[in-house]
């Protein structure tokens, strides 16, 4: 469970700071994320879980309730990304992240893989 939510918090850092989809493989399964967001509107995030068979059933829940800033029961399936349709074992969901987890986020410290002690803990599904 440490190695996701590293890896969804590193995710989340390197789109906040290019918008573009950055992925890690794991095992089984390959995870990918992306935000859009524009000057004073809403940063919508999305999560794309690419696996075959072999993925575990409650594998999304998992991922979808430790993405943070995005409220657990606020996930939208979705039938492409934004820049490209979705392929073959391939599933995606969208959601509104907190601006104010986006800015913990992108926080000038920030390490890849090291987990800060100044992010703060999230409610409802949140890390």
């Amino acid at each position: 469970m440490r190695r996701l939510r590293t890896a969804l918090l590193d995710l989340a850092h390197a789109t906040l700071r290019d918008g573009r989809e950055h992925t890690r493989e794991f095992d089984t399964f390959d995870l990918g994320l992306q935000v859009r967001a524009d000057d004073g509107h809403e940063t919508y995030l999305a999560v794309r879980i690419t696996g075959s068979g072999s993925v575990p059933s409650n594998l999304t829940v998992l991922i979808l309730r430790n993405v943070p800033g995005c409220e657990a029961e606020g996930w939208y399936p979705e039938y492409a990304l934004p820049e490209r349709d979705l392929l073959p074992a391939e599933q995606a969901w969208s959601n509104l992240m907190d601006p104010r987890a986006a800015a913990q986020v992108l926080d000038e410290d920030w390490q890849p893989g090291i987990r800060q002690s100044r992010l703060e803990p999230r409610c409802r599904g949140c890390l």
